[in-house]
């Protein structure tokens, strides 16, 4: 990115299609990409200096009194108190306008991404899921939003809350890591705490989980229970659960993690006789079903050309 477009965009003068180009710049490296505009703001504030001090150097010798002494320096020091006071309107209005630029992303069918946020924090995404979360946070609070499901290991900043956002909750962070899964066409809601502490707010309902817990939205009210499933939380690894999940929850699954359509042509659902153990998503989605048939009485065809496939 230009010097020059950096200095337009602190002046106010940048055009939309650079300040577009800006925060596209921005968000691929924020940590470095801030290094390189609050050099050219100091370049930009070091020029006002050296005006405003060429400015007083260039002036006419005189003779100088007490008086005029006096009422120089302090019009000199009004000057500085107004320059002074601008930088600083200079650097919070650039620092909100960049705050307020919410960006999203959106991981797509069949895969998962691993990404950090401006204050550090680590988040993972699984398959068909989405954040949206500022270019850089707000000075008081760190709020995303999430649907779908997404980790997150949160940096530390006690003078900055960091809030998540879901359709049934909003839940605020007072600790480092947990699990969020925010599925608003099947209305399903639950937070899973791995480390630190967390609190879960939805209406007039607050509960704090301890490490180990889940809070699950039932018909309306926050239910915490004990975690017995630590398999769910390894699927950043690319581990699939089989546990406690009925197989259209599995299937389901499916068609997000591996990109592919599944239609039923069978008279009734199947069901997994032994919901238990795991499965390794690299290993494809025919190992995936061919391992569920051994606890599911079922048969399959793949319809490679139009990438589905039908359950018998």
């Amino acid at each position: 990115m230009q010097d020059e477009v950096i200095y337009r965009y602190l002046t106010g003068k940048c055009t939309p299609e650079e300040e577009a180009r800006l925060m596209e710049w921005y968000q691929e490296d924020p940590e470095t990409h801030q290094r390189d505009i609050d050099r050219v703001r100091l370049i930009f504030e070091g020029m006002l200096v050296h005006q405003v001090v060429g400015a007083m150097e260039n002036r006419p010798k005189r003779i100088w009194t007490l008086r005029k002494v006096v009422r120089y320096s302090a019009g000199i020091a009004a000057g500085l108190i107004l320059f002074a006071g601008g930088l600083y309107w200079m650097r919070a209005h650039t620092y909100g306008e960049i705050a307020s630029q919410i960006t999203s992303f959106e991981t797509p069918a069949g895969q998962r991404v691993s990404m950090n946020l401006s204050d550090g924090t680590h988040v993972w995404l699984n398959a068909g899921s989405r954040i949206e979360y500022p270019v850089i946070f707000d000075r008081k609070e760190r709020k995303v939003k999430i649907s779908g499901e997404a980790m997150f290991e949160v940096t530390h900043d006690a003078d900055r809350p960091f809030f998540v956002e879901t359709f049934a909750s909003e839940i605020e962070v007072l600790g480092t890591k947990f699990n969020v899964i925010a599925d608003e066409a099947r209305s399903l809601f639950s937070t899973t705490l791995l480390e630190g502490r967390v609190k879960v707010s939805s209406g007039d309902q607050q509960v704090i989980l301890q490490p180990d817990e889940v809070v699950n939205l039932i018909d309306g009210h926050l239910m915490v229970v004990h975690n017995n499933d630590p398999v769910a939380m390894q699927w950043p690894e690319g581990i699939i659960s089989m546990k406690g999940i009925s197989f259209e929850e599995l299937m389901s699954k499916f068609e997000r993690i591996y990109d592919v359509r599944i239609v039923y042509e069978c008279e009734r659902i199947p069901t997994i006789e032994f919901a238990s153990g795991k499965i390794r998503v690299s290993d494809g989605i025919d190992h995936a079903l061919r391992v569920l048939q051994h606890v599911a009485d079922f048969s399959y065809e793949r319809d490679e050309e139009h990438n589905i496939i039908r359950i018998k």
